[in-house]
């Protein structure tokens, strides 16, 4: 037998063993990723359901107000309805 037969003998055998543990460990490290995988998409779910909780309401435009009073013109009175809603704001 000379090295080159000797190394790939050695190599061969490496190998198998490697080869042999990684099937050993494959059913745990599948668990392992599928549970990781779970606890991600719960994490998801919960971020997608939690943050349009927690950013404020965005102002809306008022095209339209309707009052009492007939002196004003729309536009008037939706600037007017604006500003008090940014004051409370």
């Amino acid at each position: 037998m000379d090295n080159q037969e000797f190394d790939r003998l050695w190599q061969m055998a490496g190998a198998k063993q490697t080869a042999s543990r990684m099937a050993a460990e494959y059913p745990a490290w599948l668990a392992k990723r599928r549970r990781a995988m779970g606890m991600v998409a719960a994490a998801l779910v919960v971020a997608m359901v939690s943050v349009p909780l927690l950013v404020p309401s965005t102002t809306k435009d008022y095209d339209h107000v309707y009052c009492n009073r007939s002196g004003g013109t729309d536009a008037q009175w939706a600037a007017l309805a604006a500003d008090l809603l940014m004051e409370n704001a």
